[in-house]
């Protein structure tokens, strides 16, 4: 691939609804034997396509000790603004921080939600490399499910950002509202399910039964 890409994973969510941490539950690891925390299992995926992951957490201590110390934790500081503006920021962070060690911004940054427990490192790849015909104006390429994109499970170019600094000066927080106006292109998505966000516990318990089914 011509084009370096970098992810950034949004922790930041309070997980209210779970009534406990979603990025600390445990889910099987890829090698089958053992259990990890949820956000280490999207940052391991995250992985697959991506030079450098971070994450965007205003509880860097909470997950530095399960983390590959490869991974970034990039401290949140406008904590409760909402998903966009939190893109925005951890957008900003790492190109700070790329700018320390002397690198240009990434092409692309993969964005993901950090509670994604079916997400699948084969088809982050393969979005990976469809990338290299995404139309030119298009700001981003995600998936769609049910006529709505996905907008925390997948590509932002890195042009995107300039765009949604200007959405938000015009008081836009709402992704479905900015991605409206904007140029898109679809990624193809053969299973739903690896979209699937767990936010309550019965979404927990529906994707723990189908890992049950999955694997009797």
């Amino acid at each position: 691939m011509d084009h370096r890409i970098a992810a950034l994973i949004l922790a930041g969510g309070a997980s209210r609804r779970m009534g406990q941490d979603k990025a600390l539950l445990s889910v099987p690891s890829s090698a089958g034997n053992r259990t990890i925390p949820l956000l280490a299992h999207v940052s391991h995926m995250a992985s697959a396509c991506a030079e450098r992951v971070h994450v965007l957490t205003p509880w860097p201590e909470r997950y530095a000790d399960f983390l590959s110390p490869s991974v970034v934790l990039l401290p949140e500081v406008k904590q409760h603004s909402g998903p966009l503006v939190a893109l925005l920021q951890g957008w900003s962070l790492i190109v700070a921080h790329g700018q320390k060690r002397g690198e240009t911004a990434p092409d692309w940054l993969l964005v993901l939600a950090c509670d994604m427990p079916a997400l699948d490192a084969a088809i982050l790849q393969t979005w990976c490399h469809s990338l290299q015909s995404v139309r030119p104006d298009a700001i981003a390429a995600l998936p769609q499910h049910q006529g709505r994109w996905e907008p925390l499970c997948g590509f932002y170019r890195q042009s995107s950002f300039r765009h949604l600094s200007l959405a938000i000066q015009q008081d836009v927080r709402s992704f479905q509202r900015w991605l409206a106006n904007e140029s898109v292109a679809s990624l193809s998505v053969n299973d739903s399910n690896v979209l699937q966000n767990c936010n309550n516990p019965a979404q927990w318990q529906n994707f723990l039964a189908q890992q049950d089914a999955r694997n009797p």
